[in-house]
């Protein structure tokens, strides 16, 4: 069992995490404000799958080397921050279609399933989390 200072400051550093909002919660406050809870709830749940593929590549030895290799990880939040560029593009492109809410139909909830894993595997933010507790 870990230390009982180790898990205080794991729940500490969780409780931080969890209220700086980071780009994905702004995002879903985003979708699902304008398309419906539907859209939220997806999104949520491609983000959740995110943090599954955090978990496999802690338990796979990914973490130790992102941890080790400084051209890995910078190369992670490269892609990161590349993919939260392309969502800003794309927000300011479609700014006009997002004044009117829409429906979100069955067909755009794997685009957005996707889009939150996506989110997820490429934030830095939770990376580094990953990076500093689990290994």
């Amino acid at each position: 069992m870990p230390p009982l200072d180790s898990i205080w400051a794991f729940i500490a550093a969780s409780i931080v995490l969890i209220l700086v909002p980071g780009p994905d919660n702004l995002y879903v406050v985003l979708q699902a404000s304008t398309h419906g809870f539907r859209a939220g709830l997806v999104l949520t749940i491609g983000l959740c799958c995110g943090l599954l593929v955090h978990t496999a590549a802690v338990i796979f030895g990914l973490a130790a080397l992102l941890q080790t290799s400084v051209l890995s990880f910078t190369l992670l939040k490269l892609l990161g921050a590349g993919y939260l560029l392309y969502l800003a593009f794309q927000s300011f492109r479609h700014a006009a279609d997002s004044a009117t809410p829409h429906n979100t139909d069955t067909q755009a909830s794997p685009y957005l399933l996707g889009r939150g894993l996506l989110m997820n595997v490429t934030n830095p933010k939770v990376s580094l989390f990953f990076l500093a507790f689990l290994p």
